[in-house]
């Protein structure tokens, strides 16, 4: 796909704009491919395991763990009580978490 070409109307003239389309790749802000979401906050926090746990009304609190690889991109700061979004893949290993996302925390209303 080398370029893309838009037409309009204005003022009763016809306008083509021509856009070059170039596929940007940059390997640092690309996101890893994951299979599946978790999301909750940390309850266990150890330097190659993560272990998440989620309350969902109606049901028991579930609770994940996730290898921390060296591939694994990491956003924000990671502590304790703190929420998260694990983005992971399932191996023969156990699940390997590929994105974690710290959520900020909520703002209060006054």
């Amino acid at each position: 796909m080398r370029g893309l070409v838009l037409a309009f109307y204005l003022d009763g003239s016809m306008c083509i704009r021509a856009q070059e389309s170039s596929p940007k790749s940059d390997p640092q802000k690309s996101e890893p491919s994951y299979q599946e979401t978790f999301s909750g906050p940390i309850v266990e926090l150890e330097a190659d395991r993560i272990t998440v746990s989620r309350s969902i009304l109606g049901k028991p609190a579930e609770r994940r763990s996730f290898w921390i690889k060296t591939d694994t991109k990491i956003e924000g700061h990671l502590r304790m009580k703190v929420k998260v979004t694990v983005g992971f893949v399932t191996t023969d290993d156990g699940d390997v978490a590929r994105l974690i996302v710290v959520r900020p925390p909520p703002t209060k209303k006054p």
